[in-house]
């Protein structure tokens, strides 16, 4: 679970770098619009978005397994 939420952390990093890099390439935090940095960002934020989501799933998953071996345990309780 522990790696799971360290690769949200990254893909969060990562977001926000990307965030800052597609401000860069814009009049607000550059000198003028730079066509190919915005690219560079977008498909970065795509790659960190996709690294969130995997994350996402894979807690997904340890919490129904851990949810099923609870109905299991209740079920083999039962006479």
């Amino acid at each position: 679970m522990i790696a799971w939420r360290a690769l949200q952390v990254v893909a969060v990093l990562a977001l926000l770098a990307c965030l800052d890099l597609a401000l860069k390439a814009s009049p607000l935090g550059g000198e003028g619009w730079n066509p190919g940095r915005l690219l560079y960002a977008g498909s970065g934020m795509v790659t960190a978005l996709t690294l969130f989501a995997l994350a996402a799933i894979g807690i997904g998953q340890r919490r129904l397994a851990d949810r099923l071996a609870r109905i299991e345990q209740s079920l083999a309780r039962r006479p």
